[in-house]
């Protein structure tokens, strides 16, 4: 006997072969004799009586013209007797060129001669038609016509009969045959089946047992006791594999003791703590393929790592808006731990969250400047977004219970000052102007909540329509050219006719750029200019509005677009409600874009709006 494991598998699989080939042969054998008994059945004694009923119909429609011709004597009606004749004669000889019963053979002769009679006995009737009346006719079909029609029927039911009997009895011995076939096939199955699993049983244990002995020491290497050993109790490849197994287990053993090993260690580590981590995350690679997914971002999206593994994004998490957010990302990403986030709103088994999606570059293991993939990780908001709205829904209702009763005090104010209520002194008159001053700077700051919590609550307030930005720069110049020309301040545009146009909100952006030359003019003085300037690059509009003023200080160059930020707040010209800024980021993120400022305190500010062109 072969003493390899290969030739053990080998011997096996022979025998198993030669089994099921016995089986297989008689199977073929058995099916083979059944369809040539299946066939005999359904084609010889079917055609018979296919013909015998057509031969009984074509017959059943000639006695009908014979007696329609008894009392209406045509030509057309000798005609179709003959049409149905031939009929009969051609399903005749179909019939007697397929006898295969005992006895008929004579039937289809008597049948032969049977409709001879039948067509000699019309053609006497055709020919005495003439001479006899009606009755006498009919007289004479009775007597002759009529029965040896009845004795084409009779034997046409013999050979139906018989044929029918046959098939009857071909029935039975196939079902016999059958029966016979299935117990043969039924006991080599058996016999097989108790052959196998004698045979399984008899070398499972001689032949797997160093596999089972291997597969245990295995497991425990994999508990992390590299010290294990494999028994090696054959000479066969499982041998051999188990004597290499047993070098490989020492090798390791001496790597994790080394540098290398204590790195691996902590790279597991961390890898233990991403996985225990409470935030969803999860890493792609460079084709958005799932390389690494924790615990909860299993959970939160109702997957499992095995089954998306290595799959790609959009076949684990079926939402197109957070793949396009970070696809985008990406490319937007340059170095490696750069990272970009935005707040998305996910519908999640009939709740609403706010995730802030963080979006990092991952490092290539081999070139730390390379990126190899990003890390996502869903950082959840919902409740300080629930919060922020329970303060956006405050501050608009606030809002709105100030503004009705500072109209009124505006309205009296007015009053008061115009004389319309009396003189007042020069004192009165100080300190009306100062309470109108107040009144008209809270009424701004109501008027911007106001405008703020819109923008934040009601996304609808947005007509977004083909906007040209060269049309609202001429806008917002014209309206403030006149103010800048009483300051000394120069005012220019630069706008190129062939600007493509955006997807916008044209009196939502036009208020933006209307905001940034109000700022200007704020912080510039007498001899200083300001120059608004658009032009398209990178599938992107830039509007750009520079002064020569003031500049902001360099600690308020990131904090200029946040709530209540005022630069220069004891400068009471120049205050205002410190919310201008923020209601123009607002507006220009709904817009896809981006806004920021670039400032050199002294020297002057550019404030720079970047927005999307028309796909």
């Amino acid at each position: 006997m072969n003493k390899t494991f290969k030739g053990k598998i080998t011997l096996i699989y022979l025998l198993l072969v030669i089994t099921i080939g016995i089986v297989g042969s008689c199977s073929v054998i058995n099916l083979y004799n059944l369809k040539k008994s299946i066939d005999g059945l359904m084609i010889d004694n079917y055609k018979s009586i296919n013909a015998s009923n057509n031969m009984a119909e074509a017959i059943e429609k000639q006695d009908l013209i014979i007696i329609s011709n008894i009392y209406e004597n045509s030509k057309s009606k000798s005609d179709e007797f003959y049409k149905y004749s031939n009929d009969f004669l051609k399903w005749y000889n179909i019939e007697s060129n397929n006898v295969t019963e005992k006895g008929e053979k004579d039937l289809v002769d008597i049948l032969g001669k049977q409709y001879l009679e039948y067509v000699k006995n019309f053609s006497e009737l055709q020919v005495n038609r003439n001479s006899y009346n009606a009755q006498n006719t009919m007289e004479f079909y009775n007597k002759h016509v009529m029965p040896s029609a009845g004795e084409v029927r009779k034997t046409l039911n013999d050979l139906i009969v018989l044929n029918e009997t046959s098939m009857l009895n071909s029935k039975d011995r196939v079902t016999k045959y059958a029966e016979d076939s299935m117990y043969i096939i039924l006991s080599l199955s058996i016999i097989a089946v108790i052959s196998g699993f004698i045979l399984s049983r008899h070398y499972t244990n001689k032949v797997f047992k160093p596999i089972y002995l291997l597969t245990e020491t295995i497991k425990k290497v994999r508990e992390g006791d590299l010290d294990q050993q494999a028994p090696v109790v054959s000479q066969d490849e499982i041998g051999i594999m188990a004597q290499e197994f047993n070098n490989m287990t020492k090798r390791l053993s001496e790597f994790e003791r080394s540098t290398l090993g204590k790195l691996i260690q902590e790279r597991n580590k961390t890898l233990a703590i991403v996985k225990s981590s409470s935030t969803p995350l999860i890493v792609l690679d460079t084709n958005y393929k799932i390389t690494l997914l924790n615990n909860e971002f299993e959970k939160f999206f109702n997957i499992t790592e095995d089954k998306v593994l290595n799959k790609h994004f959009l076949e684990a998490v079926h939402d197109g808006e957070i793949f396009d957010y970070i696809s985008n990302a990406y490319n937007d990403l340059d170095n490696v731990n750069q990272y970009k986030e935005k707040i998305i709103n996910i519908n999640s088994k009939g709740k609403e969250y706010y995730f802030n999606v963080v979006v990092t570059a991952v490092a290539n293991s081999i070139d730390n400047t390379k990126i190899s993939g990003v890390v996502v990780v869903f950082q959840n908001v919902t409740e300080l977004k629930q919060l922020e709205n329970m303060k956006t829904e405050f501050i608009s209702t606030v809002s709105h219970e100030f503004k009705t009763p500072l109209t009124s005090l505006m309205i009296g104010t007015s009053m008061i000052t115009d004389g319309g209520l009396g003189e007042l002194n020069e004192k009165q008159k100080e300190i009306m102007n100062t309470i109108k001053e107040d009144l008209d700077r809270l009424l701004a700051l109501v008027n911007d909540l106001l405008r703020l919590s819109k923008l934040e609550y009601d996304k609808s307030m947005f007509k977004f329509e083909r906007c040209k930005v060269r049309n609202m720069i001429q806008n917002s110049v014209k309206e403030f050219y006149n103010l800048a020309e009483s300051k000394k301040v120069d005012l220019y545009y630069d706008a190129p006719k062939d600007l493509p146009e955006i997807e916008g909100d044209f009196e939502k952006l036009t208020w933006v750029i209307n905001n940034l030359i109000s700022n200007a003019l704020k912080y510039t003085l007498e001899g200083d200019e300001i120059t608004i300037r658009a032009y398209n690059s990178d599938r992107k509009i830039y509007i750009s509005v520079k002064d020569s003023g003031i500049g902001i200080p360099e600690e308020y160059i990131d904090k200029v677009f946040d709530k209540f930020v005022q630069i220069n707040a004891d400068d009471n010209d120049s205050k205002g409600t410190g919310l201008g800024l923020a209601i123009a980021k607002q507006i220009v993120e709904m817009h896809g874009g981006e806004i920021w400022c670039e400032s050199t305190l002294g020297e002057g500010s550019e404030f720079i709006v970047a927005l999307p062109l028309m796909n």
